[in-house]
């Protein structure tokens, strides 16, 4: 539906998930309560348009005219908003965690929550040496900034994505940073960050295989694709980290805490798993071929197109 005339259009509680849509006209339109999630809407015309409680979770915005729209209550997640105009819009209520918000425009009459305000301006400001200390910085895309020196002291970034971030010289002393994405991100021994924090910095971007991490504290981490081949975790405490996609091959797992761990996708080929907790973690797509599980507890965990050690799929 690329370059569609939907001027006016009646599309209250439609289904436009997955649709292409770029360059569209959609001024206004009634979209209320409408599926439009992952859907393309690059340089599509949403001038005016009423969107209130729609889901736009995961589409992809790139130079959209939203002036004046009402996206009242409307769902953000994670959506490429990259260019777009919100002047005069109403975006109260609305669902932005990880929304991309760089060289978005809003002006004094668009009707935002507070934070979202506040992430909005970071991302789109000089941010060298900036004081952003005791805010909620929760679930924001903040990646590939320059934070040399900036002051976050206090600040909740509980699962905030600060990949490809220059980091050298910040200050995260009493932050919240359970499951940050310090993917590619730059630190020095300036920064003021907590020993896990730190930890799991050196895990995602210096060579982790046979690193020796047992009796470590890695509760509420996030791990995404991370190498940790032949590495030493026997012990080691890990509930409710996220280990989506990482390569556990080799490793050993000996009575380590993994209770309501997220595996999805993760590699535990020829690991030993022997009398490790895994209660309620999920290992879906997850590879566990030749591991050894001799009284690992799986008792709640998922599986759902996963490769058994046997390599039976379960």
């Amino acid at each position: 539906m690329a370059s569609a005339d939907f001027f006016g259009a009646n599309l209250f509680g439609a289904t436009l998930n997955q649709a292409t849509l770029t360059g569209a006209n959609l001024s206004g339109a009634d979209l209320r309560t409408a599926d439009v999630s992952q859907t393309d809407l690059t340089g599509a015309d949403l001038f005016g348009v009423r969107a209130a409680s729609a889901n736009f979770n995961f589409a992809s915005f790139g130079g959209v005219d939203a002036a004046f729209a009402d996206f009242e209550n409307a769902g953000f997640f994670a959506a490429h908003l990259t260019g777009t105009d919100f002047s005069f819009a109403i975006l109260t209520g609305a669902d932005l965690r990880f929304a991309i918000w760089y060289q978005v425009k809003l002006d004094a009459n668009t009707q935002i929550d507070l934070k979202q305000r506040i992430i909005w301006q970071i991302v789109n400001s000089a941010v060298t040496n900036a004081v952003l200390t005791n805010l909620d910085l929760s679930a924001a895309t903040l990646t590939n900034l320059n934070f040399n020196h900036a002051n976050f002291s206090g600040s909740s970034l509980l699962e905030t994505d600060l990949s490809g971030s220059d980091l050298r010289g910040a200050n995260f002393a009493l932050a919240d940073m359970s499951f940050v994405d310090f993917q590619g991100t730059q630190l020095d021994a300036t920064t003021v960050i907590d020993s896990k924090s730190h930890l799991v910095w050196q895990i995602l971007n210096q060579p982790a295989t046979d690193r020796d991490l047992h009796g470590m504290n890695l509760t509420s981490i996030l791990l995404f694709a991370a190498n940790l081949i032949s590495a030493n975790l026997t012990n080691s405490i890990c509930t409710g980290s996220v280990f989506e996609q990482s390569n556990f091959g080799n490793a050993n797992l000996t009575r380590a805490n993994f209770n309501n761990a997220d595996f999805f996708g993760a590699t535990l080929t020829n690991a030993n798993l022997a009398q490790a907790q895994f209660q309620f973690a999920d290992f879906t797509q997850a590879n566990l071929r030749n591991a050894i599980t001799n009284g690992a507890n799986f008792i709640g965990a998922t599986f759902s197109n996963t490769i058994m050690p046997d390599g039976s799929i379960r």
